[in-house]
Formats: C-alpha cells, sequence, structure tokens
C-alpha cells in the first residue's frame, strides 16, 4: 500500500530507491540535492538509464528488483506521475519484498508553513510603470513564439456551464489579494481593455503590439473534440484577415473539459478521446490553417504541438496517420512538437515519433514550497514558490539535459482568479531584473545550440498572472524587458522619443 509520507521522514531509510529519473523524478533528486541528502543511501532507476546516465549527481542505473538484501531497510519512491503505471510499479515491488513503498505524488514536500496574516510577497520592488516602446529597430536574436488563448468571447457552451457572458476576464476581473502583497486583480491596460476577441480590430492590435516588440508568432490553443471545436472564433478571424501581420501556429489542447476551477474535476463538460477516424479528420481540418502562408513552419513543415501526448492511446498511429494524411491532402510533411506537461515524450518512450518537443512553462520546476495556513491552523492546499528557486531549477535541469528542447520562459503564474483556495503560485519575490535574466537564459541556450525558436508563457493568460500584455499596474513594463532580452539589449536601455 502506497503511504503519505513527509520528507523528513526519508531520513530515517538506510537506503532510499527512487523509481524514474523523467519529470517527477527530476524534482524529487533537485530537491534531495539542494537537502544536502547523503548521495551513497540514495538509489535511482530508470529503464533509461544508458541515456540519463545522471541527474544532479545521482548514478542513474538499471532496474533489478533483486538489488537490495535489506529490503526492511529501504524506502521506494515511484517517482513517475501517471497513476496507472505507478499502480503496476508498486505490485512489481511488493512481489519482490519491498515493504515500505511511497510515489512522488504522495510525498509532502512542503518546506515552510506560514499563517497567512503573517505572510507577503515583497516582489516587483524594481517594477514601475512604463509606455510603450518601440523596438521595430532591433533585431530579435531568436523568433519568439507565445503562448495565446483565446477564451476572451462568448461562446454557446460557456455560457452554459458558467454563466451567461463567461469569458476569462470573468474570473480576472473576480479576482482579490490573499495575502499582503499580493498582485491581484490584474487589470489589463487601456490600450486593449477587457477585449473580446470576436472583434478582429483587437485581435489587430495585439498582433501590431506583439511585432513591435520582436514577437514573431503565437502559439494559439486549439480546442478540438473529435471535429467539433470550441474557441476557435479568434483563429479563424485572424485566417480570413490576412492583413493582420503575425504570424501563428496550433497548439491541440487535447484534455478534457472539467469542473476543477470549482473543486468538481470528475464533472466533465466535453470529453477528449480519439476515435477511429479522428486523426485524417483532424489533419482535414487543419489544412486551412496550415496553408494560410503565415502558418509558422520548422525546416519548411508546418509546426503542430500537442498539450498533453500522455493522453493519446496508440500515440505511434496516430502520428504516423497524421503524416500520412497530410501528404495525401497537400499538407506536405508536418513537424509535429510534443508538450513537456508533465511528461516528456522520452519519458513515454516514443521521442522518436516527434520533431522537438517544448516545456510548456518553467512554473512547474520548483524546490522550496511554501503553504498558507488560515485561521486556526486550517490550511488549504495552496502552494507558492519564489520566482528565482524556479528559474535556479530551471537552469540547473536544462545544463543536465541534452540541450534538444525548445525552451519557454515565463514573466510569471498565478491561478488565483481560477482556484479561489487550491491555488498555485509562481511569483513570490518577483523581479524585472530576473525575468530578464530568464528570457536572456532561453535566448542564449537557443543560439548556443542553434535552435531558432524560444516559446514564452504566455501572451495573455490573465486568469493566470502570465501575460505580456500591458496592464494598468505596470504598463509595458514586462514586455519591454521580454523585448530587450531577445534584442541583446541591456535592461537598463531606455529609448530617447
Amino acid at each position: 500500500m502506497i503511504k503519505k509520507i513527509d520528507y523528513s521522514d526519508l531520513l530515517a531509510y538506510d537506503k532510499i530507491l527512487i523509481y524514474g529519473a523523467g519529470a517527477a523524478g527530476t524534482n524529487l533528486l533537485f530537491f534531495l540535492f539542494t537537502r544536502g541528502f547523503d548521495k551513497s543511501k540514495i538509489v535511482v532507476w530508470d529503464k533509461r538509464y544508458d541515456e540519463i546516465k545522471s541527474k544532479f549527481g545521482f548514478i542513474v542505473s538499471k532496474p533489478n528488483f533483486a538489488h537490495f538484501n535489506d529490503v526492511e531497510n529501504t524506502i521506494v519512491i515511484i517517482a513517475i506521475y501517471k497513476e496507472s503505471l505507478v499502480n503496476e510499479l508498486e505490485q512489481e515491488f511488493v512481489n519482490a519484498g519491498y515493504k515500505n513503498i511511497t510515489a512522488f505524488e504522495k510525498i509532502n514536500l512542503i518546506t515552510e508553513k506560514i499563517r497567512i496574516d503573517e505572510f507577503e510577497n515583497k516582489g516587483y520592488t524594481d517594477c514601475a510603470y512604463q509606455d510603450d516602446i518601440d523596438f521595430s529597430e532591433f533585431k530579435p536574436l531568436v523568433k519568439a513564439i507565445a503562448y495565446y488563448l483565446p477564451q476572451f468571447h462568448e461562446i454557446p457552451e460557456n455560457n452554459e456551464w458558467w454563466g451567461r457572458g463567461f469569458t476569462e476576464w470573468t474570473n480576472t476581473s473576480k479576482a482579490k489579494p490573499k495575502f499582503k502583497g499580493h498582485y491581484q486583480p490584474r487589470e489589463p491596460h487601456d490600450d486593449l481593455g477587457y477585449y473580446d476577441l470576436s472583434n478582429v480590430d483587437i485581435i489587430r492590435k495585439q498582433a501590431e503590439i506583439a511585432k513591435q516588440h520582436g514577437i514573431y508568432g503565437w502559439c494559439i490553443y486549439y480546442y478540438w473534440f473529435s471535429g467539433r471545436k470550441l474557441l476557435e472564433k479568434p483563429i479563424d478571424l485572424l485566417l480570413e484577415n490576412k492583413d493582420i501581420d503575425i504570424d501563428f501556429c496550433l497548439m491541440w489542447c487535447n484534455e478534457s473539459w472539467t469542473k476543477i476551477w470549482v473543486g468538481e474535476h470528475k464533472e466533465e463538460l466535453i470529453k477528449c478521446e480519439i476515435k477511429d477516424d479522428d486523426p485524417e479528420k483532424f489533419i482535414d481540418d487543419m489544412k486551412k490553417y496550415t496553408d494560410d502562408k503565415r502558418y509558422i513552419k520548422i525546416n519548411g513543415k508546418p509546426l503542430i504541438v500537442i498539450y498533453h501526448i500522455q493522453n493519446i492511446p496508440n500515440i505511434r498511429d496516430v502520428i504516423h496517420r497524421w503524416r500520412k494524411r497530410a501528404l495525401e491532402i497537400g499538407i506536405g510533411e508536418i513537424a509535429v512538437f510534443s508538450t513537456i506537461h508533465p511528461y516528456s515524450a522520452t519519458d513515454l518512450g516514443v521521442q522518436d515519433c516527434f520533431e522537438g518537443e517544448t516545456n510548456f512553462s518553467p512554473a512547474k520546476y520548483h524546490v522550496d514550497t511554501i503553504q498558507l495556513e488560515y485561521a486556526q491552523g486550517l490550511v488549504i492546499s495552496n502552494q507558492i514558490y519564489r520566482y528565482a528557486d524556479c528559474f535556479e531549477l530551471y537552469k540547473s535541469i536544462v545544463e543536465s539535459s541534452s540541450h534538444k528542447t525548445y525552451l519557454s520562459c515565463m514573466c510569471g503564474w498565478d491561478n488565483t482568479p481560477r482556484y479561489n483556495q487550491e491555488y498555485f503560485i509562481c511569483d513570490l519575490d518577483f523581479s524585472a531584473d530576473n525575468f530578464y535574466n530568464m528570457v536572456k537564459y532561453v535566448t542564449d541556450e537557443a543560439l548556443t545550440y542553434n535552435k531558432d525558436f524560444i516559446f514564452v508563457f504566455a501572451w495573455n493568460e490573465w486568469a493566470e498572472g502570465a501575460y505580456l500584455e500591458p496592464d494598468k499596474r505596470f504598463g509595458y513594463a514586462m514586455l519591454n524587458t521580454f523585448s530587450k532580452a531577445i534584442c541583446g539589449i541591456s535592461l537598463d536601455f531606455r529609448k530617447e522619443n
């Protein structure tokens, strides 16, 4: 039986056996590394041991269930996210005689609990309101692709599920600060306002701002459910208006919609599944977009990004049929990218199916977890991280990798507008300097390893506190900072009028 434990409980064992050096294992190993755990006590197994070799100084070896004589004083940690695999491995360890078994997601990695009335975010001290700067005269060092959320217009489905008039602004505008120094609510700058993406002039204005700041294009979320589309209006408006000067590609957001925002993750609103003829239908639907001259290509191939590769059964067959259909209908060869969210293609053993991968957001790389206690010791399942810590872990993981991933950067993460209590924040002690350094690091890494593109989370994820668009408090500060980094300009640059 997999049990819940605190990370401090690990100290009681003579040996710590970690199965998995993928996404979950990497987070766990970095945590143990920064906590100074004795490396001689830790054994790491992974089927890809010959490829991975080591992580943060921990040797990765081939799984061998007869490895230990003393199973009584060994704790097994199955560091894998996928529940079905965890259950299978648990049974293997039980059959091999291991008695102390847990899983990565069952370990309490909370390193600090603070009363909410004593907590303060002291970030943003080096941020100040900035007017718009036109960077058109500067040449970006890389092509920056910003993730773009289209949920800023009404659709019948959202009106039915969430109430009439629902858009992303509904939750964003209602947000309240949870603690001292918490930057909420976040309000859009008057240059764009609480926009409606069914208005093509808004999309045109967004594109103008993006291009003036060196953004190469948008990776637009594409919600496709066996032929049924949601939130496709802005994409179609962009397609219809060839004068809008912005390149774009689509990311298939292949996950079911639920009421997880209100704690009802099991209530499905629309199910994402793969039906028999879906691979061909999907590519047929994509053709009108990939045929557009503004559609982003890698080595001449239209780029299609997949959000959750683990949600696709028989993924090898699906991608093969995509490629076959694309050739049949005149699209030609396609470039398919996976997203590390949370699995990489390597984690699932299907890396040969893809031309590349990107890590959706660095926010998932974190170590020191702060949890806020409410009245009378009540602890809500919130998680708060320091932006600088996420960045440091991110760099460590990148430097220990093969450098094949197309990196992403972010200007923060704060989903309290969507989740009233069980929220995730990664902007504690945020600074413009750290944001600039993250973008610069990702840019420099791309140049060093001959990659043309970087990704940024995000252009307009307002309800997750991740947006480059200007806001009322800081104006164009975040966007200007991003532009300076990708253009190789110092952070203190000020353009004279």
